[in-house]
């Protein structure tokens, strides 16, 4: 941290004008914890070193105890072990192959498959669902913007034809309603 920094921290702090001195007071103090804790680490880093070197002659001496056939038992269930290990590695990618296959990748994939290379079918029906909603979804809106808005002054020539026959009707009704009158009032006339 330079004086500056730390000029600019303390005024964060509240201190509206450290001094030179307080600076170089906290700069030392700050410098002092970071020494204990780098000294810490490496006590801590070296005890880790000593307990996988006493772990190793643990080993050793318990392998040293062994008759050979032990050994070798001991050996094949270390190998059978990793080889347990390396199935359920195969059986991983063979899910995760499968799933990428039919679109399925990235996290979604990761989520499906667990350590053992077992899927989960109910989170990948949930991911179908969801992608099949999807593809719905994006039809519906191509549909949508392919369909042409109706134009009010554009009309069906089958629609100009049944309003000119049902003109005709009203104007035929109206007259014959007139005739009608007419004729009415010429007979009242006559009585």
């Amino acid at each position: 941290m330079t004086r500056a920094e730390a000029k600019e921290l303390m005024k964060s702090w509240g201190i509206e004008e450290p001094t030179d001195e307080q600076i170089t007071d906290y700069l030392n103090h700050m410098q002092k914890e970071v020494k204990k804790a780098e000294d810490k680490a490496n006590m801590y880093k070296a005890d880790a070193d000593k307990v996988k070197d006493l772990q190793k002659q643990i080993e050793e001496l318990n392998n040293s105890n062994l008759t050979d056939i032990e050994r070798a038992n001991k050996a094949t269930e270390d190998a059978m072990n990793k080889v347990a290990d390396l199935e359920k590695t195969v059986k991983k990618m063979e899910q995760l192959k499968a799933l990428a296959d039919i679109g399925i990748v990235g996290e979604d994939a990761d989520g499906l498959v667990g350590e053992d290379g077992v899927l989960n079918t109910e989170k990948l029906g949930q991911i179908i669902g969801a992608k099949e909603k999807a593809a719905v979804d994006v039809y519906k809106k191509q549909a949508l913007d392919s369909t042409p808005a109706p134009d009010d002054k554009k009309t069906n020539p089958e629609d100009e034809e049944e309003k000119s026959l049902t003109k005709d009707m009203v104007d035929r009704v109206a007259a014959s309603k007139k005739a009608e009158t007419e004729a009415v009032n010429i007979i009242d006339s006559y009585k």
